[in-house]
């Protein structure tokens, strides 16, 4: 108590010396340099003056916030959780944050909620959407498409913002490109990893400028239930017939949260986790390459009982011999599968990446193709679904 009230006392004194102006903003550095001196001070100076303390909080030290948060000072204990956020120390951050959230302002709520998202923190933003303190704002948008909330719970101000669509009934094929994709993502990470992936085919086209076009990415919400709990990533295609579709498009890219990547029927399933070079195995699928590591029993079945150049990749050498320079392939079990190239390929190794062998093949095969790419409508037509189209589709042409 003596040490205290000399303190006050001091401090006191000599802001008084000289006849200084009674101002508050006139004593912040004085209030600032003693505070300084040692961090138990600044409780002190608080008492005299909060809204000095207050006014120069990113100047404290992190010993110093928690003096003025211990006494319920709101604003330390924000400035304390946004510094443990940065530091990637979330549970440091929890301890400031929660027991203060009503109190903070709520400029402070729409910026710790931010925060929050940007560094993933899905639990938290859960539990402040369900005690109903998540504020109306961007994070509250991202939270709901992070739990795949129906579209008509995300604004078209969030969507612009955030440049994707809730519709891709108005999309319009590019007629610039060989084939044009619809972008398609179920939840919030995956509308910036189709943006991320889409920016880089634009930065480098493969396997040549022209040959795809991909849309805005296209925000459907659980639409297609698509699951990869159990492998492979799926989605109930079924669900198709209920909404409209745009004409003229010819493959889907659909984005999940988990699950193996595979292309069935013109439509790539891929979760938001995995890598561009991922994305790039898929959509050379796309165009009939095949796996060059062992394919699935069932698919050997009938893949590897064929005869001949199958795939821009795959020679099967039943009763005949390989072209020249082809070397074995894993696709097969009957040892007689045969690929272009003896080193490892991205449809082997997906990190290999693309080699000019094969961005040779691949427009090769764009222009010649052996078999014509399944497109996703032709797919939905044998699964018996008929949604509508909105425009005519337009004819593609595969020539040199």
């Amino acid at each position: 108590m003596k040490t205290q009230a000399k303190l006050f006392f001091s401090v006191i004194l000599i802001l008084s010396l000289g006849c200084i102006s009674s101002s508050v903003s006139r004593f912040i550095p004085a209030y600032l340099y003693y505070a300084n001196v040692n961090p138990s001070q600044a409780t002190a100076i608080y008492y005299l003056a909060p809204s000095a303390i207050n006014a120069q909080q990113l100047a404290l030290s992190n010993a110093q916030l928690r003096q003025l948060a211990q006494l319920n000072d709101s604003n330390a204990a924000y400035q304390l959780a946004l510094r443990f956020l940065q530091q990637g120390d979330y549970k440091g951050a929890k301890l400031w944050w929660q027991p203060y959230f009503s109190d903070f302002t709520t400029t402070q709520q729409l910026t710790l909620s931010d925060k929050l998202v940007a560094t993933a923190q899905w639990h938290e933003l859960a539990r402040l959407f369900q005690a109903g303190q998540l504020p109306q704002g961007s994070a509250k948008q991202a939270f709901l498409l992070h739990q795949k909330m129906p579209v008509e719970q995300i604004t078209s101000a969030y969507a612009q913002q955030q440049q994707f669509v809730l519709s891709a009934v108005h999309l319009q094929p590019s007629d610039q490109c060989r084939f044009n994709v619809l972008m398609m993502t179920d939840h919030y990470k995956g509308i910036a990893t189709l943006k991320h992936f889409k920016q880089q085919y634009t930065n480098k086209p493969e396997p040549a400028k022209g040959s795809f076009c991909f849309t805005d990415i296209v925000y459907v919400a659980d639409t297609f239930n698509c699951d990869g709990s159990s492998g492979a990533l799926s989605c109930n295609w079924q669900n198709a017939a209920a909404r409209s579709w745009p004409a003229g498009f010819d493959f889907i890219v659909m984005m999940s949260q988990q699950g193996a990547a595979n292309v069935l029927g013109g439509i790539m399933h891929i979760n938001s986790s995995q890598s561009y070079a991922v994305f790039l195995h898929e959509l050379m699928h796309f165009n009939g390459f095949e796996d060059e590591y062992a394919l699935p029993e069932q698919k050997q079945q009938w893949l590897c009982k064929q005869q001949g150049q199958v795939a821009p990749n795959l020679f099967i050498a039943n009763q005949s011999s390989p072209p020249k320079g082809w070397q074995k392939s894993l696709a097969c079990g009957n040892k007689k599968a045969y690929k272009p190239s003896p080193n490892w390929s991205i449809m082997q190794y997906q990190t290999m990446g693309l080699s000019a062998q094969y961005r040779q093949l691949w427009q090769k095969q764009i222009n010649q193709p052996l078999t014509q790419p399944v497109r996703f409508s032709e797919y939905f037509a044998f699964l018996g679904v008929k949604p509508v189209f909105t425009t005519a589709s337009r004819e593609q042409k595969f020539s040199d």
